[in-house]
């Protein structure tokens, strides 16, 4: 067992050793093998290395051939696409003579570049013909505008001389012309008329050379006027082309006929159908001047009918026909307004005398004497006419009165009267008027004419030297008018005027405030005259002037006596009428009458009215101003009853305003007149105005004032107007005698 064993385990010893060699060799050839590999390994790694690095230098020299290589053809390619789009924005920006070169057409480049050049080719023949339609289109339109806007000129131009105007600026405005002038030529040369635009160079080089006032018609334009066919001239004026056309049809009689230049700046202006058309512009031109002067050679014989049928040949006045319609007019208007007509028939005393004594031609010269001297002194309004003879007669339409007629009247005799040159001799006549009135002495144009006529047979029939009514009754009124007229000037002269002061007291405080004078005449035999008898008398006649100069006078001399006497003075108005108003030397007559009398300007006062300084502002102003400069107070009278505005209202320097009696006289029992009445007080309080209430009758009436803040009052409640010596004693505060001044008396003295 144990050699068994020992058996087995030398056989295992000798099979590890042989096992032990074996691998051993094993290992040996596997080191001899890593050797050889290692070995193989470094000489495979260096044969790489070499390997390697002549792959990277070929490499290296193959990419930087290939880098240069791809440089050179990508340089080509952008400066080929550079071209290209060079090329591109120049056919963008429209400059289709671009082109791109060609050196190969064989390559694709050249081949790109031959068909680009093509389509560039292809594109500017459009663009060509494009470009001429486009100019076509364009002067096509500008025709159409043109002609449309001459023959606009034809319908609504109303002279010949607008036409030419209009039909010349539509040339250059529309039609793109930088000049275009026309003109029609007398016989001698001289330039007629016409009419010239453009522009400034333009027309001073055509004033230059060819369209002169008073030179005529030369160059181009004489050439088609003397040729009587078109003329198309290069280089005139400056001008690169020069077009002539005549106005075949618009030839006046006796004169060479008229000429349409129009001038372009191209040298190949005005073609065929340019010249066509422009041909036919002047034909409609020449037509419508020449059919504007046979209308107004027609409007002028119709007017100078008119005018035949309608005027007096000798004397330019109308005559009966047209005196008959304007008298029917007159009388319908006058109806229509409530208000008068008069007619006066006029006959020369001395005509026929005139005519045997010095002729036919001085007869003639006397009635346009006499037709001249009798229409400078009517109204604009009024209507004189010559009807037969040494007959006029004269329409007064729109009169307020009858007696308005009067001083027409008067001044018709008075300008007859007018002496009149005849070669060495003075001729002098005088004229009989006879006057009839609507209604009264005939109710158609006819019937006052006749009565009119009868009153101024009537009125020669007298001596003549003038004037009679045809309504009796209207003769005795002026008898009696004329009478009172004498009458007055006579008081004026002798004294016989008074003076009576109406109070007027402050509502604040309940004292005397001042006083208005007011004129009375002392008449002999009549006794007390009010003055709605012979104011309005003494203002148509002129004696207002004198009348209102004494009251001034007398307003100052009293207060100098009041003052003299010791007495308390306070303001005294005066009532100014129109004509006093306009007189000049106002201002200074009362300068002069304060002087005279030591009374300082404030105790002097004006009242004035709304239609005294409405009729002409800025005057009344500047007099107002005057007066105000001197330190007189201005009170507005009746305000409420005239035309004034509240723009003008601010203009004039018042002190006070004055609401009129008639929207006092219902207060606290009329809605309306207690509105108007809050109204002008409060209008007057902002324009820092004291405003004064005129005919206060009534307690109520005061205390409606005095609740509504109206500064002061006048009227019969207080004081009617007294004497200058009652008013002194006001003035000294005595008790008065009339029970109708107790209340005043009361209010001056704080008395119960």
């Amino acid at each position: 067992m144990e050699t068994r064993f020992n058996q087995l385990s030398l056989r295992a010893r000798l099979a590890c050793g042989i096992g032990a060699v074996i691998v051993l060799m094993f290992v040996a050839n596997i080191v001899a093998v890593h050797a050889e590999l290692l070995a193989t390994r470094e000489s495979l790694r260096a044969g790489e290395r070499h390997a390697l690095a002549w792959m990277l230098a070929a490499g290296a020299v193959g990419i930087a051939l290939a880098l240069l290589a791809a440089r050179l053809l990508v340089g080509n390619i952008r400066r080929s696409v550079e071209a290209g789009v060079r090329f591109a924005d120049e056919l963008a920006a429209g400059n289709f003579d671009a082109r791109l070169p060609v050196k190969n057409a064989r390559c694709e480049l050249g081949g790109l570049y031959a068909a680009l050049n093509s389509m560039a080719d292809r594109l500017q023949a459009t663009h060509d013909r494009e470009y001429v339609q486009h100019a076509e289109l364009l002067r096509t339109n500008r025709s159409l505008r043109m002609v449309s806007r001459c023959h606009e000129a034809l319908v609504r131009a109303a002279t010949p001389e607008e036409l030419c105007a209009a039909v010349c600026r539509s040339m250059v405005e529309e039609g793109g012309y930088p000049l275009a002038w026309t003109g029609a030529q007398g016989n001698g040369g001289e330039l007629l008329g016409g009419a010239i635009h453009g522009s400034a160079e333009g027309r001073y080089a055509a004033a230059a050379g060819g369209w002169r006032s008073g030179s005529g018609i030369a160059g181009v334009g004489l050439d088609a006027l003397l040729g009587g066919g078109q003329r198309l001239q290069r280089g005139e004026y400056g001008f690169a082309s020069a077009l002539a056309l005549p106005l075949r049809t618009g030839a006046l009689e006796g004169q060479a006929g008229g000429v349409l230049c129009v001038y372009a700046a191209d040298p190949a202006a005005f073609d065929a159908a340019e010249v066509a058309l422009l041909q036919e512009l002047a034909d409609d031109l020449a037509f419508g001047l020449n059919s504007m002067r046979e209308a107004r050679k027609r409007r002028a014989a119709e007017q100078a009918l008119a005018y035949q049928a309608n005027h007096d040949p000798a004397t330019g006045l109308a005559n009966r026909t047209q005196f008959n319609d304007r008298l029917r007019q007159a009388m319908v208007a006058a109806e229509r307004n409530g208000r008068k007509v008069g007619v006066l028939a006029i006959s020369m005393d001395r005509y026929r005398g005139v005519k045997v004594g010095l002729g036919h031609d001085a007869c003639n010269a006397l009635l346009m004497h006499v037709a001249m001297a009798m229409k400078e002194c009517l109204r604009e309004g009024d209507t004189l006419a010559r009807l037969l003879g040494n007959e006029f007669a004269v329409i007064v339409p729109d009169m307020a009165q009858d007696e308005d007629v009067l001083q027409v009247a008067l001044k018709l005799l008075n300008a007859v009267k007018l002496p009149m040159r005849w070669q060495d001799n003075i001729v002098n006549t005088t004229a009989s008027i006879g006057i009839a009135l609507m209604s009264k002495d005939g109710n158609d144009a006819s019937g006052i004419l006749r009565s009119a006529n009868a009153a101024m047979a009537h009125a020669l029939g007298l001596g003549g030297n003038r004037f009679r009514f045809y309504a009796p009754e209207m003769n005795e009124r002026t008898s009696r008018m004329f009478a009172m007229e004498a009458e007055l000037r006579r008081a004026i002269n002798q004294q016989e005027l008074v003076l009576h002061y109406q109070p007027r007291a402050a509502m604040a405080g309940a004292s005397l405030a001042g006083a208005e004078a007011l004129v009375r005449w002392q008449h002999p035999t009549r006794g007390l005259v009010p003055p709605g008898e012979f104011i309005a008398l003494a203002e148509n006649s002129g004696l207002i002037v004198p009348l209102g100069a004494w009251v001034i006078r007398e307003v100052c001399r009293q207060q100098r006596a009041w003052r003299e006497a010791g007495l308390p003075l306070v303001p005294v108005a005066v009532n100014l009428s129109p004509r006093q108003f306009r007189e000049d030397g106002l201002v200074e007559h009362i300068e002069v009458a304060l002087q005279e009398n030591g009374v300082p300007p404030a105790l002097l006062g004006f009242e004035i009215t709304e239609s005294m300084v409405m009729e002409d502002l800025d005057d009344a102003v500047a007099k107002l101003n005057e007066l105000k400069a001197i330190g007189i107070k201005l009170a507005l009278d009746d305000f409420g009853t005239g035309h004034s505005s509240l723009a003008r209202l601010r203009e004039l320097p018042v002190d006070f305003l004055k609401i009129d009696q008639t929207f006092v006289r219902q207060l606290g029992s009329e809605p309306a007149d207690e509105a108007v009445c809050r109204s002008i007080i409060d209008l007057g309080h902002n324009l820092n105005m004291h405003i004064v209430a005129e005919g206060v009758e009534t307690l109520l009436q005061q205390e409606w004032l005095r609740a509504h803040h109206c500064d002061e009052i006048q009227g019969y409640f207080y004081a009617r107007p007294m004497p200058a010596a009652a008013f002194a004693e006001l003035l000294a505060a005595e008790p008065p005698r009339s029970n109708t001044m107790l209340p005043l008396w009361r209010a001056i003295n704080n008395k119960g």
